[in-house]
């Protein structure tokens, strides 16, 4: 595919991506902010035997961070306020058209416990009418059942905490829909930490005029917050400190919604894992999703966070037999250091005297595959939206030299919003140059053509 197609197709469907995300010239991964142009040498780029630039972009290009410490981040909700619905939906909130019986529909007697202690929004007396509630006019994020005043769970808002490809649902427990209360410091959410990542919090409210039983489908998004937590460790004492010192987030912060209104208390902090080495018994495991000639795919749980992931198992004598041991390593390498948002990425790895474990973030959006024999033919904005990704994440690869080669719909996972997630990296060639070539022959059936999606 021509260089011409690749830039029509990242300006024409991946616009919004652009806003959020910039390229780094050095590692060809996805970083967050803006890029700050950078000089360059007007004779690097006036060289004859340099047309492209290349050394110009090496001797530019700056080091990668150093790595990370592994750790465990702790993630607490506690509250929110102002929150409102987007316009268009507040048809859905006229009151009339409820399926879940009530009684109440509207500003009532307030109920004690709930406020929970210590937050904001707590003004009201307990068992008082007080005129500063909320009113839930007709159209209103307010107009929601109620039940003697008091809004069930069910109706408050709920957040999807989503950090590094690891999403988590957090219903909050009570107040009201324009001022809702999480359980705060009193229930912690844990993520493992592999890589340096920003974490996301995107809240959405139940459609009250939807049928029973009919899921998230109908459910109405609210607003997003993004923040980079800081990775580093810190005590209750010197949290205070570290905020003024430095960048990211440490402990509980104000953040203003993004595509709505209003704001939302977030907390995290950093802890470093002790534990040096991984083993199978670290891990739950809950039913296999996979097998292949290399082994078998799992879905297990980790028992310290209770994350979910896939775990890959490669029998040793298998790939030695069939002189598997570079293409194993290949895929190990290139999964260790891509950081990609359309790359499935690689948690952790370890191993035993029999066999090799690759922890993979569990996407759960089905493959392409099954999609694409589902619908039999992707309309052309869809078949594009996919394209546009799936180029992004080749040029990531090529950015490290790196050749793929076995591109198909079985090996493009579909995460929870829809994206896609490249996986399946067995039979890439590391250390290519642009004038290199492979000689093996890859002729798996269903390689992927743009016939297939088109």
């Amino acid at each position: 595919m021509s260089w011409k197609l690749t830039k029509k197709l990242k300006e024409t469907h991946l616009a919004p991506l652009a806003n959020t995300f910039s390229r780094s010239s050095s590692t060809s991964t996805i970083v967050g902010g803006e890029q700050t142009p950078r000089a360059t040498s007007s004779t690097a780029l006036s060289d004859s035997k340099d047309p492209n630039g290349i050394a110009a972009s090496e001797a530019n290009a700056t080091p990668p961070p150093p790595p990370l410490r592994p750790g465990i981040l702790i993630v607490t909700l506690h509250e929110g306020k102002g929150f409102s619905l987007p316009p268009g939906a507040e048809q859905h909130f006229q009151g009339g058209g409820h399926h879940q019986g009530s009684l109440s529909q509207g500003a009532g007697f307030s109920v004690a416990g709930s406020m929970r202690p210590g937050s904001s929004s707590r003004s009201q007396v307990a068992g008082s009418y007080s005129s500063n509630r909320p009113q839930s006019a007709a159209g209103s994020i307010n107009a929601v059942p109620t039940i003697h005043g008091r809004y069930s769970s069910k109706y408050l808002p709920y957040a999807l905490v989503d950090f590094d490809k690891q999403q988590v649902f957090i219903n909050a427990v009570s107040g009201t829909p324009e001022n809702p209360l999480w359980a705060g410091g009193n229930t912690q959410y844990k993520f493992d930490v592999s890589r340096t990542t920003d974490m996301s919090v995107s809240l959405y409210i139940r459609n009250p005029s939807s049928p029973p039983n009919a899921g998230r489908a109908d459910d109405i998004f609210i607003g997003k917050c993004q923040l980079r937590p800081r990775f580093e460790e810190s005590q209750a004492a010197d949290a205070a400190a570290k905020k003024e010192t430095g960048t990211g987030q440490i402990g509980a912060e104000w953040l203003e919604l993004q595509f709505g209104t209003g704001s939302m208390k977030v907390g995290v902090n950093f802890v470093e894992t002790l534990k040096d080495k991984l083993s199978i018994d670290d891990f739950d495991l809950l039913k296999v999703v996979g097998k292949g000639s290399f082994g078998k795919v799992m879905q297990v749980m980790k028992k310290d966070t209770h994350r979910i992931y896939a775990l890959k198992t490669i029998r040793k004598a298998h790939i030695i037999s069939r002189s598997e041991v570079a293409h194993t390593l290949a895929e190990r390498s290139v999964l260790a250091q891509i950081n990609n948002p359309f790359i499935v990425p690689l948690k952790f790895s370890f191993q035993s005297p029999e066999k090799l474990y690759f922890v993979l973030a569990f996407v759960n959006g089905g493959e392409l595959f099954h999609h694409l024999q589902k619908e039999q033919r992707f309309d052309i904005n869809r078949a594009r939206f996919y394209a546009a990704e799936l180029l992004c994440a080749l040029e990531c690869l090529h950015g490290f030299n790196v050749i793929y080669r076995d591109l198909k719909p079985e090996n493009i996972l579909l995460d929870y919003t829809g994206h896609i997630a490249l996986c399946d990296f067995g039979l890439c060639k590391l250390d290519m140059k642009d004038e290199d070539r492979t000689n093996s022959e890859q002729t798996r059936p269903g390689l992927l053509t743009l016939t297939n999606i088109l």
